[in-house]
């Protein structure tokens, strides 16, 4: 697991992990431990651990979020997201990276290292300009093959029977909040927020973002603190509003992000097997809208747009939540 580094640890933590470490058996008493800071997420503190041996990745969840907004969350989510990174690791192998321990006492999870240099952040490399549509199918290929997997599996039903986090993190900050701020889309957030409440289907990641992916010879997939038992469509509709939100900051990659839009959405849709895929596809171009109004006007609002972008994305959002077009004319939008 990568991300940008950033300051050194404090030394309160550098003990607190080690302490950690030694009692999960990754480290020996005494031995020198050296922590570097990460950064790249609102919900966790994160550190690559060096040892004299071996390199890993630690992370342990916040129970409040580093958002301006007043955003908490359980800080048992991260053993939900060592639950999918293990479960998803069995479906499609290297689709995530292997757990390593897990210390229910702290929340903390230690996970192997991945080399930045083999594995680029999705993300960066999209804002880079780097924007190859075969990324974006490899992606949704990969976790269509997991939600397929997953789907009607009773035991898996019950493991991730998350649906107080899944609110916590995702509907509350996201769509209820979204309403509070936008009136006049209160009646459809609410709508699709109750549909995310009663479809439960199958293992949702819950945060399938270019930056909680790794690519390189096959994409990787992080950070699955809000997985839960729901619908699989939220996860498409989640990647595909982050490529939409890219193409209206990124005007010259504008082609190359429709493509990819395209190539995510078919090579996700030939992956479902659990329903009838057009059903699957109606209730993406609902979420789709909301959530790009919701990255606007919620909790977590996106970091990279502009004011002029923001007006758009909201009158994009409106627009398609109005009037129901489906996500494909989002995707063509020429002012996009």
């Amino acid at each position: 697991m990568t991300t940008a580094p950033t300051t050194d640890a404090s030394q309160v933590d550098a003990d607190a992990l080690a302490a950690i470490l030694v009692r999960l058996d990754l480290a020996l008493p005494g031995e020198a431990i050296e922590l570097e800071a990460l950064s790249g997420g609102v919900s966790s503190d994160i550190w690559v651990v060096r040892t004299a041996g071996r390199t890993f990745v630690a992370k342990r969840a916040l129970e409040r979020l580093k958002v301006d907004a007043d955003w908490h969350a359980p800080l048992a989510r991260v053993a939900s997201e060592a639950a999918w990174l293990e479960y998803a690791g069995t479906v499609v192998g290297g689709a995530c990276p292997r757990v390593l321990a897990f210390d229910a006492q702290t929340y903390t999870m230690v996970m192997e290292y991945l080399d930045p240099a083999v594995h680029r952040n999705w993300k960066s490399e999209l804002l880079a300009g780097r924007v190859d549509p075969g990324v974006a199918a490899s992606v949704a290929s990969r976790l269509g093959r997991i939600h397929a997997a997953s789907a009607g599996d009773a035991a898996l039903a019950e493991r991730f029977d998350h649906a107080d986090l899944f609110e916590s993190l995702r509907i509350e900050p996201y769509l209820v909040r979204a309403a509070a701020s936008v009136p006049e889309a209160r009646e459809q957030l609410a709508e699709v927020a109750d549909s995310m409440r009663a479809i439960r289907v199958g293992l949702v990641h819950g945060d399938v973002s270019p930056k909680n992916i790794l690519v390189g010879a096959e994409p990787v997939f992080l950070d699955a603190e809000c997985a839960t038992w729901g619908d699989p469509a939220f996860d498409a509709a989640f990647c595909l509003t982050h490529l939409v939100l890219k193409r209206i900051h990124l005007p010259a990659q504008r082609d190359a992000l429709r493509a990819s839009a395209r190539a995510f959405q078919e090579a996700y849709l030939a992956e479902v097997a659990w329903e009838d895929a057009a059903a699957v596809s109606r209730r993406i171009d609902r979420i789709v809208p909301a959530l790009l109004l919701a990255r606007v006007a919620g909790a977590s609002p996106v970091e990279y747009l502009d004011d002029a972008e923001r007006t758009r994305v909201r009158r994009l959002a409106l627009s398609a939540l109005g009037t129901g077009e489906p996500v494909g004319a989002l995707i063509d939008d020429e002012e996009g």
